[in-house]
């Protein structure tokens, strides 16, 4: 038999276990633990993602980066996010929460990514070229201000791997230097080469009833009209054939047709303007004249051309040379007189003191041709290309046009010794390029191109980086087409 204090003790037990069933021990809160936190190295403004457990959204959370609270702040289920403020240094990264402190590592702050140029290109240009910039971490939201030579330039364009600049004008050799975010960045030096040639193009107005040909200085980048330079007066109102100008005999030239009165036959005149010296003189190229004479080169002081008459029994064509008064005129070469050749495209080589011309025989082959002035030797070469315009450089090197067909056609640089074409330099696709031109000081060539009667554009090559660019031409109001634009240096 169990004792009286057995019993009571059995009783006390049984109560004291119903009253802990009814009250039972709160759990205590789980601690926030973070298993990973990125990026571990970042800038101000950067957000950091630290992914963990035990993550209440409903709490507030201070993320702390050595010692700078983050005014941002985001909760998920399994991560929270920060943004790191400004003026935050490397150090510890803190969360506060629940009067608690979890230190989670490190965070290095690092500087701003900088602009770092590899490249540029080219190194030797002129005022008014395009230079490129390749690099890493162009920031397209920055303004770059690029500077040559302490020239601040024009900016033409921004992408995530190269700036362009254009050489503005003023600029000299020098150092180039790059500006963003009140910092400075010394990228290296260019050569800058004077543009030393001047651009003159010829305009077509009408005056007194009769057509005029005014030259005007243009602006050798933007193809815009300057400076009236002088004009051409077609005294007897009839068509315009050839202009050009020679370097070589500082002279502006153009040639026409005239007659003085209803009947009488046309007469082939020309006029001449000395740029430096204003020499101003109109004379006959030849009497009676036909259409397809033409002025050749002008070298030293004295012009070339063909001089067409009919001597009763065929037509006789020759080469003559003149003096700019076209005094001291002599016959160089006749032409057999079953000559047909159409001579359009010509220069001359001093080095040998020889005429050039390409052009076609009677069988339609093309041909290079050649006449020693002193000697009055003339050689003939078969040639597999014929073309629309050509230009011979100060240094004796022959450019030329050649058509592709359709709308397009090739520049191409030509041996001077056998006329056939030594490289191809560029593809215009334009339906006409009215002449070609060179600029020995920037390399470049230059090209009046037309589309249509009034749409005409300034063609620039340069031959230093393959480089092109087309301009519009403004139709000037009242002036008519360019008849060609030419350089002087």
């Amino acid at each position: 038999m169990k004792s009286l204090f057995t019993y009571l003790t059995m009783i006390l037990l049984v109560i004291g276990c119903s009253s802990n069933d009814e009250n039972p021990t709160q759990d205590t809160p789980k601690s926030l633990i973070i298993t990973s936190y990125s990026p571990i190295a970042a800038m101000a403004g950067d957000e950091i993602t630290f992914v963990g457990e035990n993550i209440d959204v409903s709490k507030e959370y201070t993320v702390i980066f050595n010692g700078i609270t983050s005014e941002n702040v985001q909760n998920f289920p399994s991560e929270i996010k920060a943004i790191v403020p400004q003026n935050a240094t490397t150090g510890e990264i803190i969360i506060k929460y629940d009067n608690k402190s979890l230190t989670v590592g490190e965070l290095e702050i690092t500087e701003e990514l900088p602009l770092i140029i590899t490249s540029f290109s080219p190194t030797t240009a002129s005022p008014g070229d395009d230079i490129i910039f390749i690099g890493e971490n162009i920031d397209l939201e920055i303004t770059y201000t690029i500077w040559f030579n302490g020239i601040e330039s024009e900016t033409t364009s921004v992408t995530e791997t190269e700036i362009v600049a254009r050489i503005p004008e003023g600029a000299t050799s020098g150092e180039i230097k790059i500006s963003y975010q009140d910092l400075t960045l010394s990228v290296g030096s260019i050569e800058i080469i004077e543009e030393l040639d001047k651009l003159y193009g010829y305009l077509s107005v009408d005056g007194g009833d009769c057509e005029v040909l005014k030259i005007y200085n243009l602006d050798i980048n933007s193809g815009v009209l300057m400076d009236e330079i002088g004009d051409f007066w077609n005294s007897g109102c009839t068509e315009v054939y050839s202009s050009n100008f020679y370097r070589g005999a500082n002279i502006f030239v153009f040639t026409y047709g005239e007659r003085w009165t209803q009947g009488e036959p046309y007469y082939k005149k020309a006029s001449i303007i000395n740029l430096y010296s204003g020499y101003h003189g109109i004379w006959f190229l030849s009497d009676a004249a036909d259409f397809d004479s033409s002025i050749l080169a002008a070298n030293d002081n004295k012009i070339f051309y063909i001089y067409r008459y009919y001597d009763g029994i065929d037509d006789i064509y020759e080469i003559r040379s003149a003096n700019l008064d076209h005094s001291d005129v002599s016959t160089l070469y006749e032409f057999p007189t079953d000559f047909i050749y159409d001579i359009k495209n010509s220069g001359f080589l001093p080095s040998t003191n020889e005429l050039v011309f390409f052009t076609k025989n009677e069988l339609d082959q093309p041909i290079f041709m050649k006449l020693n002035v002193e000697t009055s030797t003339l050689t003939s070469y078969n040639i597999s290309e014929t073309y629309s315009s050509i230009f011979i450089t100060k240094t004796e090197r022959i450019f030329g046009v050649k058509s592709l067909g359709g709308d397009e056609h090739e520049i191409v640089e030509i041996d001077k010794s056998s006329g056939n074409i030594l490289s191809s330099l560029a593809i215009i696709p334009t339906r006409e390029v009215q002449n070609i031109d060179y600029s020995l000081s920037s390399n470049s060539i230059f090209a009046l191109l037309s589309q249509s009667r009034n749409n005409q554009y300034l063609y620039k090559l340069n031959l230093n980086d393959d480089t092109s660019s087309t301009i519009l031409l403004d139709e000037q109001n009242t002036h008519k087409d360019f008849y060609g634009i030419y350089l002087n240096d």
